[in-house]
């Protein structure tokens, strides 16, 4: 079962990170950002409900 406003938001978190970003003047995770949310607009249904909600193991910067 898909939630279709799952893309929105998740779309909608990245491009506020990419904007964080942008104002704080990290090039290379503005770029990262605005990639992905170029792979979010372009996957499938299924692939977003896959994509993790957070990564809460990640690494720090």
């Amino acid at each position: 079962m898909t939630y279709p406003d799952k893309r929105e938001g998740l779309a909608r978190k990245v491009d506020t990170a990419a904007q964080e970003a942008e104002r704080l003047g990290l090039t290379t995770a503005t770029l990262i950002l605005r990639m992905a949310r170029l792979e979010i607009d372009r996957a499938g249904p299924d692939e977003v409900e896959s994509m993790p909600r957070n990564n809460p193991r990640g690494k720090p910067n």
